[in-house]
């Protein structure tokens, strides 16, 4: 049997194969090292870059919502603080001294000899009238009763409700009006029965207190527990249909506030007298020249 041998034309032809052959592997495999790690670098590097980005959005949302803490916290201090502000500019206003409207008229009254015109006394009606009860000392009456609609709201009628039982007494107040009419008599007057829807249970006399207040009362606070104390005896006034009654005139100045207390001065009485309108009736206060 023969066996075909290989030519010496063949041999450097598989001679250069076969060391191509051996090349090539090398090749090959250093092209796929080359690309494997290529590809191990991109695997690697992209869950590092996530991990990143995922920390920073962690770490944006941290102070996104430590911003939102701090920025609520501020407008609530910014609102106590404006609260408070307000608070105390308020009280800081009641406490304001009341200056007078006629500047030196006194003293030009007192050293020129002026012949002052005549004028008739002056109504003053009461700020308000409030009543507190000793039966329910921390209940706080509303000032005003019957409430009219306006465009912009409501405002009280002008009334002035005088209500005096034997457990419940009226807080009113009065401010002093104009200068040179300062000799001021308070009053009461009731039309005749047939004519007036007030109640008046007899004896009915009213006992007066001046309450020792110069600056202007919060009446929407006013209680029997709130209520000022240290008042002293003023007078007392009888109440009758048909009939106006009033007390001596003291001396009182103009821009002044006038406090006073009305109880009951008998047991078992009781008063219920309303005011109505500009006109002398009710309890109200008359304020008489003086210059």
């Amino acid at each position: 049997m023969k066996f075909n041998q290989p030519s010496s034309s063949q041999s450097p032809t598989s001679s250069g194969s076969y060391s191509e052959l051996a090349q090539s592997p090398d090749g090959e495999y250093t092209a796929l090292l080359e690309n494997d790690d290529q590809t191990l670098t991109k695997q690697i590097a992209l869950p590092t870059s996530r991990s990143t980005l995922e920390r920073l959005v962690r770490i944006a949302t941290i102070v996104i919502a430590l911003c939102t803490v701090i920025d609520m916290l501020l407008i609530l201090y910014l609102g106590v603080q404006q609260h408070s502000a307000k608070q105390k500019a308020a009280h800081a206003e009641d406490e304001l001294e009341i200056r007078s409207p006629y500047v030196n008229l006194a003293e030009l009254y007192s050293q020129t000899p002026l012949k002052s015109s005549k004028h008739n006394p002056i109504v003053n009606h009461a700020r308000a009238f409030v009543q507190i009860s000793s039966t329910e000392p921390n209940k706080v009456f509303p000032p005003y009763g019957l409430m009219r609609p306006i465009a912009d709201g409501m405002v009280p009628e002008y009334q002035r409700h005088l209500l005096v039982t034997p457990t419940i007494s009226t807080v009113a107040q009065f401010r002093v009006a104009d200068f040179g009419m300062e000799n001021c008599s308070l009053s009461i007057t009731v039309p005749p029965h047939p004519e007036s829807d007030d109640h008046i249970h007899p004896p009915a006399t009213l006992d007066i207190w001046s309450l020792p207040v110069t600056k202007k009362l919060d009446m929407q606070k006013l209680s029997w527990n709130t209520r000022p104390t240290g008042g002293t005896f003023f007078g007392t006034l009888p109440v009758t249909f048909g009939e106006t009654y009033r007390l001596p005139g003291y001396r009182c100045l103009s821009g002044s506030y006038q406090t006073f207390e009305f109880k009951c001065s008998t047991p078992g009485c009781r008063i219920d007298v309303m005011g109505n309108g500009d006109q002398a009736s009710g309890l109200y206060m008359y304020q008489y020249q003086t210059i």
